[in-house]
């Protein structure tokens, strides 16, 4: 079983995953949709990132680029409900979601579409996976918007009390 030793290593492990997955449907990635597997706010990505994120919003409908990886994602995970592959698969996710990155929301999605592919029969989900879990690194994002609430608000407050001084 391989132990992730970096956030790059987990996001480089699955990003090659969702990769073949795509090749194997017969429908693989473009260089941009490639590249942003990669994409993170903080945290290691791709050098060109930047130049990369630009071209995905200018040619590409991020709604649709979601849905596809998503579709992806549960085709892979479907074929993969045990063993080593899907041990080495949450062990990523979980070395991943130390930090925060958008392949995170892509898994996420693809992990809790309620609109099963019917490309490929869905195996029978045993008693434990049957129970809705959270997707990972859900807890930290939610503590950093509300702190970040609770600041806009007391920037806000200060503002309120600066303009109504003597």
């Amino acid at each position: 079983m391989p132990v992730f030793r970096s956030t790059r290593e987990a996001k480089e492990y699955l990003a090659g995953r969702i990769l073949a997955e795509a090749r194997r449907e017969g429908h693989p990635l473009s260089d941009v949709e490639r590249k942003m597997l990669y994409f993170a706010e903080t945290g290691w990505t791709l050098p060109d990132m930047a130049e990369a994120s630009a071209e995905f919003d200018r040619t590409c409908n991020q709604d649709e680029y979601e849905q596809k990886i998503a579709a992806l994602v549960r085709n892979l995970l479907a074929r993969s409900q045990g063993g080593y592959e899907r041990e080495a698969w949450d062990q990523a996710v979980e070395k991943l979601s130390e930090e925060d990155h958008y392949l995170l929301v892509l898994i996420g999605a693809g992990k809790r579409s309620a609109v099963p592919d019917r490309s490929e029969p869905m195996p029978e989900p045993d008693a434990a996976e049957a129970e809705i879990e959270p997707s990972p690194g859900r807890t930290s994002r939610v503590l950093v918007a509300a702190m970040i609430c609770v600041v806009v608000l007391g920037l806000c407050t200060l503002l309120v009390v600066a303009l109504d001084g003597p």
